[in-house]
């Protein structure tokens, strides 16, 4: 087992490619695509994992992460409402990629067909509850509106539609997630009725990883966290705890036997802030001992409090620690911490994400 002297990222492959085996089974029995988004990992290494099953379509949040990835990849949808102030970068892309965009305002689509001079595929994101983004699925005079000047468009072709069940995050249970997967459905249904022409993509991790069988109006599901799980995909039910494939490997610099803590090195600029409440709690992830990097039943404690560079662990058995040891902590949220993290290892190898 590898020695580590500081904060660091680490993959179980197997674990990831069996998630990934669990999501495409889903979905070729569906008969729709499986389109990953690649935020989550941002890797050209885990990527040729999706490649060697025969996922050839995939999801990006930024036009630089589309750029990052065109080399190796030719069918790309920026899942985020385009920036035009990225029109210049639009425009230079590689003509062997399949670049698809997303808008939620006329004004983009007016500029993109004035300045943009590629081809590409347009879809329209929807918003069916979540109120991050979209247009609202009932305003069907301005889905009109921009589907029209596509049609009259040299350079962009309207494809279809595109929802994030965003909502599914806020559920406390699989039940729960389940039933705000079918209330999203039944409005992506109402949209339907009218557009039955076209392609709708639908993506979450937690309904991704529940649900069994979707509409057959449904084309392609999007998830991405799903490849490494984490802690609140657990905690709302998405997931089993032996399915969260990552794990951050950090230094016990300090102990406090008084109040049954330990300092590590290993902070908001390695794990992100973001937290989990259960039970009046609040925390950062679960803790193990090293020697049981990817054993889920034997927590020694919890990750409490994070500042820059400290954490702070609430422990059970305060004896078992030595300054200079080393802890395994399940981080609340994955695609965070990889991206804080910028680069892990799997087994001896070190790989880097994108800039």
């Amino acid at each position: 087992m590898k020695s580590f002297t500081k904060p660091t990222l680490i993959i179980d492959k197997d674990k990831s490619i069996n998630n990934i085996r669990n999501i495409k089974q889903k979905a070729d029995k569906n008969k729709i695509k499986l389109r990953p988004h690649f935020k989550t990992h941002q890797s050209l290494e885990i990527g040729s994992w999706y490649k060697n099953l025969g996922i050839n379509k995939i999801t990006v949040s930024s036009v630089s992460m589309a750029k990052f990835f065109s080399d190796e990849w030719d069918d790309i949808l920026i899942a985020f409402p385009i920036n035009i102030l990225e029109i210049e970068t639009l425009n230079n892309f590689s003509n062997k990629c399949n670049l698809s965009l997303l808008v939620d305002n006329f004004f983009s689509i007016e500029y993109l067909n004035k300045k943009l001079f590629k081809n590409v595929n347009i879809y329209i994101k929807i918003d069916v509850g979540y109120s991050r983004a979209g247009i609202q699925y009932t305003d069907l005079d301005y889905i009109d509106s921009i589907i029209k000047l596509c049609s009259f468009s040299n350079h962009l072709t309207f494809k279809g539609f595109v929802s994030h069940f965003g909502n599914t995050y806020n559920s406390k249970n699989e039940k729960d997630i389940v039933k705000k997967f079918k209330s999203s459905i039944t409005k992506i249904e109402k949209l339907r009725e009218k557009y039955k022409n076209y392609e709708f993509s639908i993506g979450d991790t937690p309904s991704s990883s529940l649900i069994n069988t979707y509409p057959s109006f449904i084309t392609e599901i999007r998830p991405g966290n799903f490849i490494f799980y984490d802690l609140f995909q657990h905690l709302i039910g998405s997931c089993k705890i032996e399915d969260i494939a990552l794990r951050m490997i950090c230094p016990v610099v300090s102990i406090y036997k008084e109040r049954n803590e330990i300092l590590i090195y290993g902070g908001s600029v390695h794990f992100s802030k973001d937290s989990f409440h259960k039970d009046d709690k609040q925390f950062y992830g679960y803790v193990y001992n090293y020697e049981n990097l990817w054993n889920e039943k034997n927590r020694v404690g919890i990750l409490k409090s994070l500042s820059q560079e400290h954490g702070i662990v609430k422990v059970e058995n305060i004896q078992n620690f030595r300054i200079g040891d080393l802890v395994s902590i399940i981080p609340v949220h994955s695609c965070l911490t990889v991206d804080k993290m910028q680069d892990f290892f799997i087994e001896e190898n070190k790989y880097s994400i994108m800039d």
